[in-house]
């Protein structure tokens, strides 16, 4: 008997403290982001990578804005690889500031330290932002707020001739690839409902057990001037066009 009260009593104690740690954990990896390993670019998958040369080298973007700096890696890969100005929207204080700090000698990029809905919002009135030809990569959504459906629609509403890339995001017939889920919402095609207008929908032309790291979801959204010469790549594919079996990028 006094046993099994020893047992529940140092039960009970454990579960408090885990409670009193777990607490703090959040905090404190947001006021010291730096304590935590930053991920690779493009959650370190390779054929993302190659899917965004591939684009922003047949785009060549005036200007890319990304939501969601979170390190910057994905931040400086956009950077290097379209070598047009960069706009990154970050909306956590601490990660805004640690971007801030990585791309102090960098004028080509801008950490803006907002809502990603408020800074495109800014950026749609802004005269020397440009409003075609602009690469969009979507990546903030967070916890329990979604701006993603939001986003989207401000993008399609104020831009043309350019191009939307979406992490984490649901490919309906590769279930190996990776997305996120709030609150029973999943990251798809029904979730951004007319938000998307007349922008064509394309998917990664890998199948998800080729890719590498974290090997998460993705669509692209592609302006109605572009889907055709989109469509010509061979790192995307339409919601037509079957998974494919073979060496990823081939149809």
């Amino acid at each position: 008997m006094v046993s099994n009260r020893s047992e529940q009593t140092a039960r009970s104690a454990t579960d408090s403290l885990r409670g009193l740690v777990r607490k703090p954990i959040g905090h404190i990896r947001r006021s010291h982001p730096w304590l935590y390993p930053s991920r690779p670019a493009l959650n370190g998958q390779r054929f993302r990578q190659t899917m965004c040369r591939s684009l922003l080298q047949e785009l060549q973007p005036d200007a890319v804005f990304e939501s969601g700096t979170y390190r910057g890696a994905t931040t400086q890969f956009l950077w290097h690889v379209s070598g047009s100005p960069v706009y990154t929207a970050e909306k956590d204080p601490a990660f805004a500031r640690l971007a801030a700090r990585r791309f102090r000698d960098v004028p080509d990029v801008s950490v803006i330290r907002s809502d990603s809905r408020k800074a495109l919002q800014r950026l749609r009135t802004t005269s020397s932002f440009p409003k075609s030809r602009v690469f969009f990569y979507l990546d903030a959504h967070w916890e329990q707020d979604l701006p993603l459906r939001e986003e989207v629609a401000i993008v399609t509403g104020g831009w043309t001739d350019s191009l939307i890339l979406i992490d984490d995001f649901k490919v309906p017939d590769d279930p190996g690839y990776g997305f996120d889920t709030y609150a029973g919402t999943e990251l798809s095609i029904a979730y951004l409902g007319d938000a998307v207008r007349d922008y064509a929908i394309f998917w990664p032309n890998c199948p998800s057990r080729e890719e590498t790291g974290a090997r998460r979801g993705c669509v692209l959204l592609a302006a109605p001037a572009l889907a055709e010469r989109t469509a010509a790549l061979g790192t995307v594919r339409s919601v037509l066009d079957a998974v494919p079996v073979g060496s990823a990028g081939s149809r």
